[in-house]
């Protein structure tokens, strides 16, 4: 990983770790001196959010079958066109050992793992170039023959029942919290403290 990306991940995460530990804290002492107070804020704060209008737009099939089909030629002709520049790109154009040494420089990475990468993208690059040729030889010459394939392939995945758990409302974890206040409340201001203690441990060590 290259040192600025690293060190930005570092200081997000010792920040999101610092203010979850005070409030981890901050918490916990309300729940041990004034758990009444935490159960209304959490009625006020608990927002049942559905995620059905959500679904209701990615439940909508939007086919575009018919309009490869009526400009067959243009979408064909720009598939091989395409195809071949990509094709021409990653076995004329593209000097592999500059290629490695700048991404190797770029992304602090080993010239062995770079080369192993851009060797998998080069043979997907192909062998996609490969099929999209030939998808778009079908469009051109005989787009019947497609036709039988895309009923096959052309399945439409609902979401709904995907998404369904996310419906069910749980409530067992306040429940919980509710019957054990004062324990609940003690166990975070404990790993609120052995949070911090172990983030300023690595600040000065």
């Amino acid at each position: 990983m290259h040192p600025t990306i690293q060190s930005w991940f570092m200081q997000s995460g010792f920040i999101l770790l610092s203010i979850g530990s005070l409030a981890g804290i901050a918490i916990g002492a309300l729940l041990v001196f004034r758990p009444g107070s935490v159960v209304r804020l959490s009625g006020i704060l608990d927002r049942w959010v559905s995620t059905r209008r959500i679904d209701r737009v990615l439940e909508r099939n939007i086919t575009l079958d018919s309009w490869f089909y009526r400009n067959r030629i243009l979408t064909g002709s720009l598939l091989i066109l395409g195809a071949l520049f990509v094709l021409y790109y990653f076995t004329v154009a593209l000097d592999r050992g500059m290629a490695i040494q700048g991404l190797s420089q770029h992304f602090a990475y080993p010239p062995q793992l770079i080369e192993g990468l851009l060797d998998a993208l080069v043979m997907s690059a192909l062998l996609g170039s490969l099929s999209a040729i030939i998808v778009a030889l079908f469009i051109l010459f005989r787009p019947s023959l497609l036709k039988a394939s895309e009923e096959e392939v052309n399945r439409w995945i609902s979401l709904r029942k995907a998404l369904k758990p996310a419906e069910i409302e749980r409530d067992n974890l306040n429940r919980f919290v509710g019957l054990y206040a004062r324990q609940t409340g003690i166990f975070l201001i404990l790993g609120g403290i052995y949070t911090i203690a172990l983030l300023s441990w690595y600040l000065v060590g």
